[in-house]
């Protein structure tokens, strides 16, 4: 998980916020109403760096992600949402805060076709909130509680202290981060990019340059699962 940056909104967001919703039925009410979700999105869209808040998938699929038997594209475009850190429904005063704002993976359209098993991010969350077990990618030290497998799963890292493992736990949980479709996902990446690492290793020049390329956004988006990447060429001192 990567922390995201914020700036300040656009015009229209910061008009609504001048006198926010006081209920959650008027927050709901109000938002479904608003007309400056696509500025908003485009906001949030340029914050993170064209990646999902919570999985790291890339918002508009770009880059893609093969089958390490096969090289075919297992990849999908599921689209994305504006998602509400604190729900509408917990905190409606923070219903059109920007601070309160991010982009997460799936719109209404592909919710439709997955499965449920498949189904993470904003909308495996929906109203769920812990306000002292939730790890988001607004908390600066977000990235400091997961570790990734080369299997493409999550896990807590080992040196966190007990209480900080279960937060990290809980939000794998509740985000779904171990969605079969991103296991699978990161797996597949994860392994083509040891690969090509394994391959440059007698070459650090080159080893440096490949990392500066995955690491670095292009026409600033960056590729996926960048924080897997990080810990990846982090362990190489890359």
């Amino acid at each position: 998980m990567k922390y995201i940056i914020k700036q300040p909104g656009h015009r229209l967001l910061e008009l609504k916020n001048v006198n926010p919703p006081t209920c959650a039925r008027t927050a709901t009410t109000a938002w479904k109403n608003f007309k400056g979700k696509s500025e908003t999105a485009q906001y949030c869209f340029r914050e993170q760096k064209g990646l999902c808040g919570y999985s790291e998938v890339q918002l508009v699929y770009s880059t893609p992600i093969l089958d390490d038997i096969t090289f075919n594209d297992l990849g999908v475009d599921l689209g994305y949402h504006i998602e509400h850190i604190v729900p509408k429904s917990t905190q409606p005063d923070k219903t059109f805060d920007h601070l309160n704002l991010i982009l997460s993976s799936i719109c209404s359209e592909s919710l439709k076709s997955l499965d449920r098993r498949d189904v993470f991010g904003g909308h495996a969350k929906q109203s769920w909130y812990c306000p002292n077990g939730f790890i988001h990618p607004l908390l600066e030290e977000c990235i400091k509680y997961f570790h990734h497998e080369m299997s493409g799963r999550v896990i807590p890292k080992a040196n966190l202290e007990r209480r900080e493992k279960a937060k990290a736990r809980l939000t794998i949980y509740r985000l779904n981060l171990n969605a079969s479709i991103l296991v699978n996902w990161r797996r597949n990446w994860l392994e083509q990019l040891t690969k090509i690492i394994d391959s440059l290793l007698d070459n650090p020049d080159a080893l440096k340059a490949f990392a500066e390329l995955e690491l670095t956004p292009v026409n600033d988006i960056l590729r996926p699962f960048y924080s897997a990447q990080k810990q990846v060429f982090g362990r190489l001192n890359v």
